[in-house]
């Protein structure tokens, strides 16, 4: 099984191979490799605006045969790009097809091997759009934006920059979300930094954690993180 922290570095290197995309499309959805299973992480998630689905497989089978396996499938189902690379440790599998984008990431494990399969669609990277409903400052600006919709559970990880010192931006979020109808239930400063802030909001059932720390890669700026459980 696939530890969380993983998943996490299995969906920057998928998304770091990955082409532009699209939306509002059918999604094949690939069974478990033969010996064995797999589990949904995201069933309906978006990468920087971009529609995806994610999930995790295990099997018995050595990675480079499954890859095989959903090699002779992919090309089953007609004339697709396919193409194979490697990212040590990890064996990658990626079809293009008009519609859409699967890329399978396979590597060895104790049992055999495990990985993720991610289908996106296809669409053109203008269609894009960085959008989120989560009030902010125009002084932030949004720099990457995870949404995940999965069996009415809605979430939001948005990570955001801004050029002013975490203090004025902690203020002008707490401003922005009383104005918006949210409670905000603590505010401390950050263990790691004493110039961050740490903010807990509430609006009903909707909960938001925001850490808002200087930008350790850029000194002079501020980096805010936001997880927002939305339902």
């Amino acid at each position: 099984m696939l530890t969380n922290t993983g998943r996490i570095v299995v969906v920057l290197l998928i998304w770091a191979v990955l082409p532009a995309n699209a939306e509002h499309l059918a999604l094949p959805d690939l069974a478990a490799p033969p010996q064995g299973s797999a589990q949904w992480i995201a069933r309906s998630m978006r990468m920087n605006g971009l529609p995806m689905s994610l999930k995790a497989f295990q099997s018995r089978l050595s990675a480079d045969a499954v890859l095989a396996h959903y090699e002779s499938e992919l090309k089953s189902l007609g004339s697709h790009d396919v193409r194979r690379a490697v990212n040590t440790p990890w064996q990658v599998l990626m079809l293009k097809s008009r519609d859409y984008f699967i890329t399978v990431h396979a590597r060895s494990a104790a049992s055999g091997s495990e990985g993720t399969i991610l289908v996106s669609p296809a669409l053109d990277p203008a269609e894009l759009r960085l959008q989120t409903d989560f009030p902010r400052p125009r002084t932030a600006r949004i720099v990457n934006l995870q949404q995940y919709d999965d069996s009415g559970m809605r979430s939001e990880h948005i990570s955001l920059s801004s050029e002013r010192a975490p203090f004025a931006e902690a203020q002008a979020f707490s401003q922005l979300l009383i104005t918006n109808g949210w409670n905000i239930i603590s505010t401390r400063p950050t263990r790691e930094s004493y110039r961050g802030f740490v903010l807990e909001a509430q609006r009903q059932a909707e909960q938001a954690l925001l850490v808002i720390i200087p930008d350790a890669a850029r000194p002079a700026t501020t980096a805010i993180v936001v997880t927002w459980k939305r339902s």
